[in-house]
């Protein structure tokens, strides 16, 4: 595994000379930045899949020096909704008196290791990201992956493509590596007022290989994965602090319609129907952000 994600970290150092959350913008006379943020969203979706049908505390911090930065961030369940490997949720016909599953607990804790460098007309930024989850790691595993991407500022609607190979999880027993590539683009639109700063629109579409389905899904499909559209009003409090609220749309696509995780809690009372029934999503929440 190790020898295998050197491999691909040399190839993305030569590419290059990295949610969800923007790392503070370092002070003019350092190099160092320290950003921390706090999000309390109605449902947690990642890359179409709903991981957390209910709300939950998605907490971060960045550390930046110069180019590189380190960020940590983690999803914690506000409600019982998901278990663990020996928390299962009320719903579970074995669970004990009391039992209240992931309630409280971060479901998932994921570390990224970041460079970004801006040219004339492009930006690139490349990376490592270890995904964790806590009282889950026996049926869950850890997994890593590498990622690299380019920003076309000047051009209308800052379009950039984004693509992540998984290191560490597929590729296992003759298995294909799994391959995740996300193009999106976005456009602010400025305002007269001096506390809500612009309306920003945000969309992506990505494609997602056999690796990727056989992991995360047990499934070997390909093509088109899932598409988001986010509409968010930033909010400016004071030099050191702002807030944004948020709306989006998440939607898997194509065959992986049909592989859209359920909650459990319906799984359990035998409510919860054809996943594809839950492949669109409307969901939102409110950010703070204190940048030094």
């Amino acid at each position: 595994m190790f020898e295998k994600l050197r491999l691909y970290l040399v190839s993305f150092s030569l590419i290059l000379g990295s949610l969800s959350i923007v790392p503070a913008a370092p002070a003019q006379d350092s190099i160092y930045s320290f950003g921390g943020d706090a999000a309390f969203a109605s449902k947690y979706i990642w890359r179409g899949q709903r991981l957390t049908n209910d709300w939950s505390l998605q907490p971060a911090a960045t550390v930046g020096i110069g180019n590189f930065s380190f960020n940590a961030w983690g999803s914690l369940d506000i409600t019982a909704v998901n278990e663990g490997d020996a928390l299962p949720i009320p719903e579970n016909p074995f669970a004990p008196d009391g039992a209240s599953g992931l309630k409280g607990k971060f479901s998932e804790i994921d570390y990224t290791f970041s460079y970004s460098h801006s040219l004339e007309s492009v930006s690139i930024d490349g990376g490592v990201i270890f995904y964790t989850f806590p009282e889950r790691s026996a049926s869950l595993p850890s997994t890593t992956e590498v990622y690299a991407g380019v920003t076309f500022d000047n051009i209308m609607l800052a379009p950039s493509g984004t693509f992540y190979i998984d290191v560490n999880e597929t590729g296992q027993d003759g298995g294909r590596t799994g391959f995740y590539f996300l193009l999106a683009a976005g456009h602010s639109f400025a305002t007269n007022s001096d506390v809500v700063s612009a309306i920003d629109l945000s969309a992506s579409l990505s494609l997602a290989n056999s690796g990727f389905g056989e992991y995360y899904y047990g499934a070997s499909e390909t093509g088109i994965h899932d598409f988001n559209l986010t509409v968010s009003v930033p909010f400016t409090l004071n030099d050191e602090w702002s807030a944004s609220a948020f709306v989006s749309y998440s939607a898997l696509l194509g065959e992986f319609r049909y592989l859209q995780y359920l909650d459990p809690r319906d799984v359990y009372k035998g409510t919860a129907g054809d996943p594809k029934n839950s492949a669109d999503t409307l969901w939102g929440g409110v950010a703070f952000s204190l940048a030094f």
